[in-house]
């Protein structure tokens, strides 16, 4: 499959792109949002524990929270200028995959609610998420914040023109998901779940493109 950029893109429309991709910003913080309160208001007794036991192996790692962190600007700025530069017909179908992934997580954590691991002592930075009101621990399998990161690798890979940014991308994407298990803000299963959903968008995607 051929990915042709379009380096000829109009302003006008490469404004539009980037509040379509804004737009999807939104839903995925949206959705963030409506399982996290669906899930607070369950009884304890009715979220799953998703725990096996390597999660209890692995030690919590403060100081890896700049990876965890830095998912936003890779997915936000790498992923969405990925996106920006593919033909009209692959960013509508990339930017459904990214609103059907998004879509499919949130309702997988609505099906299987489950509360995150979260640590007794948390970095600064993470308690100072985790004391917001916004940030809740009930949005726990998949875990999104690996899926939007495997998913925004899959396009930098896909669109590069050398493999060392293609590697990179790959790396980011293992370093965040790593991360998100040695911060304890998800467990094994929530950060495999995330990426195989990321992977089955990817691969329809790619089908269509």
């Amino acid at each position: 499959m051929a990915l042709v950029a379009s380096d000829a893109t109009p302003r006008a429309e490469r404004a539009r792109r980037i509040s379509i991709v804004a737009a999807v910003v939104l839903l995925h913080i949206s959705s963030y949002y409506g399982a996290t309160r669906i899930n607070a208001g369950r009884l304890a007794t009715s979220l799953y524990d998703l725990a096996i036991p390597l999660d209890t192996i692995i030690p919590h790692l403060p100081w890896t929270w700049p990876l965890y962190w830095i998912a936003y600007p890779f997915v936000v700025v790498g992923g969405g200028a990925a996106l920006l530069g593919l033909p009209a017909p692959a960013f509508r179908r990339a930017i459904a995959a990214f609103i059907g992934m998004t879509l499919a997580g949130a309702l997988i954590q609505v099906l299987i609610p489950a509360r995150a691991p979260w640590p007794d002592v948390p970095a600064a930075a993470q308690q100072f998420v985790h004391q917001s009101a916004l940030v809740l621990p009930y949005a726990n399998l998949p875990s999104m914040h690996v899926a939007y990161c495997v998913l925004a690798a899959a396009f930098i890979a896909t669109r590069a023109h050398s493999t060392l940014v293609a590697g990179g991308a790959w790396l980011v994407a293992v370093l965040v998901s790593v991360a998100t298990v040695t911060l304890k803000e998800h467990f094994i299963l929530d950060a495999v779940a995330g990426g195989l959903l990321a992977l089955a968008a990817f691969v329809w995607w790619r089908r269509g493109a």
